[in-house]
């Protein structure tokens, strides 16, 4: 059984993930503007925004052990790594990726 203070942590994590979730995603979007090319914006939003949208909707209904999150992460992570071997400003969203990730590992130990 866990105690008050460890379910409040956790609900505590929960919605920093999310928070950053949603911080990574609009950065994501901003980096997707012209000019760049349109296969990076495409690669945005149809492989690295989806993937970051169902790694937060399992996170949303609790399932943090759920190993979608962990490959969805991953496939977000891919995506961007290669979307920053050609240009460096992805670099920053990478960076803010892996943090995310950790953190989501951590939050299902919680649990």
């Amino acid at each position: 059984m866990t105690s008050a203070f460890d379910a409040w942590e956790l609900k505590q994590r929960l919605n920093e993930l999310l928070e950053d979730i949603e911080e990574v995603v609009r950065m994501a979007e901003e980096l997707s503007w012209p000019p760049q090319p349109i296969y990076v914006s495409n690669r945005i939003r149809e492989e690295l925004v989806p993937a970051l949208y169902d790694a937060r909707t399992y996170i949303e209904v609790g399932q943090l052990d759920a190993p979608a999150i962990s490959e969805r992460l991953m496939e977000a992570r891919l995506v961007t790594a290669d979307l920053s071997s050609e240009d460096k400003t992805f670099e920053r969203l990478f960076s803010r990726l892996r943090v995310i990730s950790e953190n989501a590992d951590n939050a299902a130990k919680l649990e």
